[in-house]
């Protein structure tokens, strides 16, 4: 992997997105209808970079949740970044310069990400080249909700398999 000299940053922008999903998804902690996104734009002087925290809605599942990563990308993750000598980062440098600040890795994976993808954006590098990817495509697979029946459940499997899925994941809960 290539390390990239750091760039001076000038902006952390943050946003939450509820995005709508195409039907109800159902696991043991009840039914979502939207999903609270954040993500990060980070723009330095020789770029912009995205990344996406993939914390869930509530800390039901995991400890982090969007609204906490939200919260503290604000109130200590993107300080700490700011303060760099000169605000300089590079990606090599992030989690180093975010360690003080425990916990909150899905939030500091935004962040890193973002700062990494704007050094990759202003090399016209891709992230599967920088990581070495071998292919162009990987198989896709696919996270199924709870049915209240069992020839719905098969039904949808049946839809998820003629669509090329080759992983699927059944939600389950007790009972």
């Amino acid at each position: 992997m290539t390390t990239f000299e750091p760039a001076r940053l000038d902006a952390v922008e943050l946003y939450r997105l509820a995005l709508p999903l195409v039907k109800p998804f159902r696991t043991s902690f009840g039914t979502q209808v939207t999903r609270d996104i954040l993500l990060v734009r980070v723009i330095t002087d020789a770029g912009e970079g995205w990344g996406e925290c993939v914390a869930g809605d509530d800390p039901l599942y995991l400890s982090e949740w969007v609204g906490g990563a939200h919260d503290v990308l604000r109130e200590f993750l993107v300080p700490r970044l700011a303060a760099a000598p000169g605000r300089r980062v590079a990606a090599h440098d992030v989690a180093r310069l975010l360690a003080p600040v425990k916990g909150h890795q899905m939030a500091k994976g935004a962040l890193e990400l973002a700062v990494l993808d704007a050094e990759l954006r202003a090399q016209g590098i891709s992230l599967a080249h920088h990581l070495g990817a071998a292919r162009d495509r990987v198989p896709s697979g696919v996270s199924v909700s709870i049915y209240d029946t069992i020839p719905q459940l098969l039904s949808t499997l049946d839809g998820y398999l003629a669509d090329g899925y080759v992983r699927i994941k059944l939600k389950i809960e007790p009972g």
